[in-house]
């Protein structure tokens, strides 16, 4: 039952050889009967300072404890024991020594000696001398809580008891310094674990680079460190890729991934060795923000712009092809730089104010560089507030509507009129198109915007298509813009279909217009939904024709019965040579293609005859007349006459003289052209 007994270790220091006999008596009982199974007596007389008065020895019961006697005659020797055990990395549970050894070092400076061996070894000094100054020296031991008096004469019982006692001590003492090292190898283990934790939620899984979060903190560390003594200067540049998308869709998300990892070299080979480059592969630091966009961390500039070289820089190789997939594709990027000044707040702050320089650098055209200034910010606080305002008008249905004319040209009859989305906020501003059309369609709200408008027209004006004032042509339409996100939808045709179900519509009167684009993402969506619309009787009209790059394959691609002139050709052809050449030749290209066309923008009155001369079908414009009100445009197709331009068409028509250009501004005109 005792096999599995601590041995305790007692190392007896003394120069009589009786008092080691004495203690070997004394514990034979563990070395004998270590399972304590028998039970034994000490009736042999021991040395006067053991103290046998009384008869027989109790009997000893059986005991926790096993014990080994080691035995030394002076405190040299003891030493050299102690020495030895230390260096296997054992030790001795409990010291016994006489406080008097001739000859040597005594037991007060034995015990110095082997706590410098063992801090945590117990002694129990044995004295019979009362002379006060070894109780003075026992007073300046170290280590007071493990040291013990024995006076002799002392009994064998005592001895075996503060035997036990201390030897229990010393397991415990080794028992909770084995679990405070556990502990801390578990702590240390944890904390190896967290650290390895908090390397992977700092890592992007795709590049295995840091993330976000990382650079968060590395910025948070920064801002709130002293300023330096130097001049130096921390500055962030933020990348977002163009047409990273088209490409990522049309060749698959490996392909992509691809990409944006050689993007990330690029921008590696661009930035300094300590710089914190996004998704780049070298000795420096590393981030990654998410998607296509990248972050450059740039410390210790000398100069503010060297920021602005290294962007330049990073915009130079963007631009360059990329191989992938087997294929050449190219993208571009826009660069947004902010500052680390001495009154910037935290990290979100400064990465908000890249954030916003890029996209003014965006805004700007692509392949630009804009660094942040606070007027940016107060611009973007107020598009968030005109964002906000939009999402309220479109939930309020607070939009209006506003319809304008197109007039034939060849009789002035008023041939439909285009659908025109107007807004005007709660404190009575206009806003124009050009601003909050974009934002709607940022927003994702332009297919809702959109459906709207048509069942909104189609009630208004239901009733004035079915009874036409005789100013109108018996073809009378609503035309509509569609945005291409809206032809992008699948559901697009069918909810279309409802709204002209639940207003009773006549989808023969109406014709929507669409932009030109070279986008071609969901371009089979978006053809299927013009063949279904052109199927059903819907015609289907270029809007701002010779303003994009698909001016000619247009035609083989969609189902088109009519193109609008943009209005930046229609304002120069009396005055610019080769816009009134391009006009022309857009007017012959649209016949010879039996497609109609109309010219948008016309306000003067050479503008208008100069359209009707060169064969254009039907135009509009101001000088024809503005936008209207549902009410306005009914008073307005009783009485066209009132409008100047759709009075000249009903007079008889005047020759007109093409306008003389002198040659060196023709020339040159038609160059830049």
């Amino acid at each position: 039952m005792t096999n599995s007994k601590q041995v305790n270790r007692l190392l007896i220091i003394d120069d009589h050889p009786r008092i080691h006999e004495a203690f070997e008596k004394i514990f034979s009982i563990w070395k004998n009967d270590p399972s304590g199974l028998n039970d034994h007596s000490i009736d042999t007389p021991l040395d006067a300072s053991v103290d046998t008065e009384g008869g027989p020895h109790p009997t000893f019961q059986r005991d926790l404890a096993v014990f080994s006697l080691h035995h030394a005659r002076s405190g040299e020797d003891a030493l050299t024991l102690a020495q030895n055990l230390s260096e296997q990395e054992e030790f001795f549970s409990v010291a016994f020594i006489d406080i008097i050894m001739p000859g040597g070092i005594n037991g007060i400076q034995t015990a110095e000696l082997l706590w410098e061996i063992d801090p945590n070894l117990h002694i129990v000094i044995c004295t019979g001398d009362q002379n006060q100054r070894w109780e003075d020296l026992l007073e300046s031991l170290r280590h007071q809580d493990q040291l013990f008096i024995l006076k002799k004469p002392f009994d064998a019982v005592e001895v075996r008891q503060l035997a036990i006692s201390l030897s229990g001590k010393q397991q415990r003492h080794d028992a909770h310094k084995a679990c405070i090292e556990k502990l801390q190898m578990e702590v240390q283990e944890r904390r190896k674990s967290e650290e390895s934790m908090r390397k992977i939620a700092h890592r992007d899984s795709l590049t295995n680079l840091p993330n976000r979060p990382y650079l968060l903190e590395k910025l948070n560390r920064i801002v709130s460190r002293p300023p330096q003594g130097n001049d130096s200067h921390q500055a962030i540049l933020f990348l977002d890729l163009d047409n990273f998308k088209v490409i990522n869709d049309s060749l698959g998300h490996d392909a992509g991934d691809d990409l944006l990892n050689q993007v990330a070299q690029r921008i590696g080979e661009c930035v300094r060795y300590d710089d914190v480059t996004t998704r780049v592969s070298r000795d420096g630091e590393t981030v990654r923000l998410g998607g296509d966009e990248f972050v450059v961390l740039l410390e210790h500039l000398t100069h503010r712009h060297d920021a602005l070289s290294i962007a330049d820089r990073i915009v130079e190789q963007i631009s360059k092809p990329f191989t992938v997939a087997e294929r050449k594709v190219s993208v571009g990027t826009s660069v947004g730089i902010a500052f680390l000044e001495l009154n910037t707040q935290d990290a979100h702050e400064v990465l908000r104010n890249a954030d916003t320089a890029m996209y003014r650098a965006k805004n700007s055209g692509k392949g630009q560089v804009a660094v942040f200034d606070k007027t940016m910010h107060q611009e973007l606080l107020d598009r968030l507030e005109l964002e906000a305002q939009i999402r309220e008008a479109v939930q309020n249905e607070s939009l209006s509507l506003r319809y304008q004319p197109i007039v034939d040209l060849q009789n002035g009859k008023i041939r439909g009129v285009e659908v025109l989305t107007r807004w005007t906020t709660e404190s009575g501003l206009n806003v124009p198109p050009e601003e909050f059309i974009p934002i709607i369609e940022e927003i994702g709200l332009i297919s809702r915007v959109g459906e709207w408008a048509i069942e909104r027209a189609a009630i208004d004006l239901k009733d004035l298509t079915e009874n036409l004032p005789h100013s109108c042509d018996t073809n009378f339409y609503l035309g509509f813009n569609i945005a291409r996100q809206q032809l992008s939808d699948p559901l697009f045709y069918e909810h279309f279909e409802t709204i002209l179900t639940r207003t009773g519509f006549n989808r023969k009167r109406l014709k929507l217009e669409i932009n030109e684009s070279p986008e071609k993402r969901n371009e089979a969506q978006v053809l299927q939904n013009l063949l279904n619309l052109h199927g059903a009787g819907v015609g289907i009209q270029i809007d701002d024709f010779g303003k994009g790059t698909s001016s000619l394959t247009c035609f083989q691609n969609y189902p088109v019965e009519t193109v609008k002139i943009d209005r930046s050709f229609t304002a120069n052809i009396a005055n610019n040579h080769s816009h009134s050449v391009i006009t022309q030749a857009i007017v012959d290209l649209a016949h010879d293609l039996d497609a109609n066309i109309i010219a948008e923008g016309v306000e003067s009155e050479t503008q208008l005859r100069l359209l009707r001369q060169w064969g254009c079908d039907a135009a509009q414009g101001f000088l024809l007349s503005e936008p209207l009100d549902s009410r306005s445009l009914r008073d307005f197709l009783n009485d066209p006459k009132q409008s100047d331009g759709i009075a000249l068409l009903i007079e008889p028509s005047k020759p007109v003289t093409f306008p003389s250009f002198p040659p060196s501004n023709a020339a040159q005109t038609l160059q830049n052209g």
